[in-house]
């Protein structure tokens, strides 16, 4: 393949004659939205320009007040996102909570989106990788995301262009010197694909994870490195290109209602692909509160507590003083800002709207009553 437009040609046409997916992708290249927003290091306008979809675009992170993000169905945030305005955060989580919006986020965006906007589910190990292309094993291979890669890199084409030490079910993912290792902190991660060489080289193996989000269907999906895998090789890339095009269309395809069938024709060929063993996980006790996950937030509820509105005017209140869900200060809010009257935890008045819908403070775990 000469250029990512030919890969993205090659995907679709797969997906079209080969996986019975004719109807999604019709529905995906009238209807389907995505919107990617640029990163330092990952340049998504590579290959969202070339996705079959009814509108792809490419902004800069302070580009990201002027859009809705209701308008699209999958929102990208390329590595590292630290260039997003933090005025943003509540508009992100909206998106997700309260929407039914898919975020997808790359490598260093795993420490300055997810962290700071859902907190409790995954986050850096605090390693770095070195500038290295691993052999990545595919743990899910029937989840929608997955849906044709494991056959479609199992195709002789693919096997002439691939490494002497890669099996035949796996693909290689490039990691860029530095890429932050995924760490996992709640059980309600499904974790898709791994490497195990992640996990002996730099603790912990995830390569693509998600979690889902609000009660609205949000889902907010995470993979190390970028998706412009220029190392990973002809194979790596295809999958790369078969995953970022899946997602849109189960997006798509939950939105619309569409039925989708089984694969058919090569798909009933399969090989049996080795058995990848799955590594116990352990979950890390989390060092601060900032990392409770939501089964340990949930638990010991004592009661409800009021919310009141804070007087900014009171010796009791500073600026300088941090919001309860997204952790920054008031220095420059000129709004509402509110507190739970149990134990004084204060929240921007979006926020807290975002942190009613999750039923209780993020502090004392009481039940927020208005």
């Amino acid at each position: 393949m000469s250029s990512w437009k030919d890969l993205y040609s090659e995907v679709k046409r797969r997906k079209m004659e080969a996986l019975d997916k004719k109807d999604v992708v019709k529905a995906v290249e009238k209807h389907g939205r995505i919107l990617a927003i640029e990163g330092r290091y990952e340049h998504p306008r590579k290959v969202i320009d070339h996705m079959y979809a009814a509108q792809h675009i490419t902004i800069q992170p302070s580009e990201i007040m002027k859009y809705n993000l209701s308008d699209y169905d999958v929102v990208l945030i390329g590595c590292p996102g630290d260039k997003i305005p933090h005025s943003a955060f509540p508009k992100i989580s909206e998106y997700v909570t309260l929407k039914g919006g898919w975020l997808i986020t790359t490598d260093w965006a795993l420490k300055h989106i997810v962290e700071n906007i859902f907190p409790g589910f995954i986050r850096w190990n605090g390693q770095k990788t070195a500038d290295a292309v691993v052999p990545c094993q595919i743990v899910e291979p029937n989840h929608p995301f997955l849906e044709g890669v494991l056959s479609e890199i199992q195709q002789a084409k693919w096997q002439k262009e691939t490494a002497k030490d890669t099996k035949k079910s796996e693909f290689k993912w490039w990691l860029e010197n530095k890429s932050f290792p995924i760490q996992v902190i709640s059980p309600s991660v499904k974790v898709l694909i791994r490497s195990s060489h992640i996990q002996k080289k730099w603790g912990d193996d995830p390569v693509l994870c998600y979690f889902d989000h609000g009660k609205m269907g949000g889902r907010v999906i995470h993979l190390i490195s970028h998706t412009h895998l220029q190392k990973g090789g002809a194979k790596g890339k295809y999958a790369s290109a078969l995953i970022l095009t899946n997602i849109l269309d189960e997006r798509v395809s939950k939105k619309m209602g569409i039925e989708k069938g089984p694969p058919r024709g090569y798909v009933s060929d399969w090989e049996q692909p080795e058995t990848y063993v799955q590594p116990q996980q352990t979950y890390s006790s989390a060092p601060s509160e900032q990392y409770l996950t939501p089964s340990t937030q949930n638990m010991g509820l004592t009661g409800t507590a009021q919310i009141i509105e804070v007087n900014v005017n009171s010796s009791d209140f500073s600026f300088a003083d941090k919001c309860g869900y997204c952790g920054y200060d008031y220095g420059e809010y000129t709004g509402k800002i509110y507190k739970c009257q149990s134990c004084g935890t204060t929240y921007h008045e979006n926020c807290l709207n975002l942190q009613i819908n999750e039923g209780t403070c993020k502090n004392c775990n009481k039940i927020l009553l208005w």
